[in-house]
């Protein structure tokens, strides 16, 4: 399978993953809890935060999701289901105790991956990172934090990538 289909599989894999119902009704706002976010110097409170457990084969994960519309969202995947430390993901085929992250802000998304094509590098490249879950009770309540670097997903200079600082903290109601 070529670099370029893997990584669409990626993508589309973490929107299924994120966008799985649960069975039980939603919780009220006031349930849902805190997302809190700091990027690259400027923090933001989500008051629209949700966590969601979801299974795709052997592929299980918690979703974490901010913001509702199109230009500005926050989603942050952990693929596992249990309270511990999650880093970025650093390898395209791996699923297991590893995380990924997508943040659109103003319109302009970043990510921590991304495929490098350069003269002397290509491949799936990740920045540093990690989403730690500190608590975690199935079906009910996740809390933890969230730290590292994201790039720019629209940069031209893919050889060498500048990164932007991004950290926060949960404490979520699963609904």
């Amino acid at each position: 399978m070529k670099f370029s289909e893997k990584l669409v599989g990626l993508c589309l894999l973490t929107s299924l993953l994120a966008c799985q119902n649960s069975n039980e009704p939603p919780a009220s706002s006031t349930e849902k809890g805190t997302l809190k976010v700091t990027f690259d110097g400027k923090t933001r409170i989500y008051t629209d935060a949700r966590i969601s457990e979801g299974k795709l084969g052997s592929i299980v994960s918690l979703s974490i999701n901010g913001g509702s519309t199109e230009s500005d969202y926050l989603t942050i995947t952990a693929f596992g289901d249990s309270a511990g430390t999650y880093p970025y993901k650093q390898d395209i085929n791996n699923y297991k105790k590893v995380s990924q992250v997508e943040y659109k802000t103003a319109g302009t998304s970043f990510n921590n991956y991304f495929a490098q094509i350069c003269p002397d590098k290509s491949g799936y490249y990740s920045t540093k990172g990690e989403v730690k879950i500190l608590e975690y009770v199935p079906g009910k309540h996740a809390k933890g934090t969230f730290s590292g670097a994201l790039l720019d997903s629209n940069s031209e200079d893919e050889c060498n990538p500048a990164s932007k600082s991004f950290s926060g903290e949960f404490d979520l109601t699963l609904n």
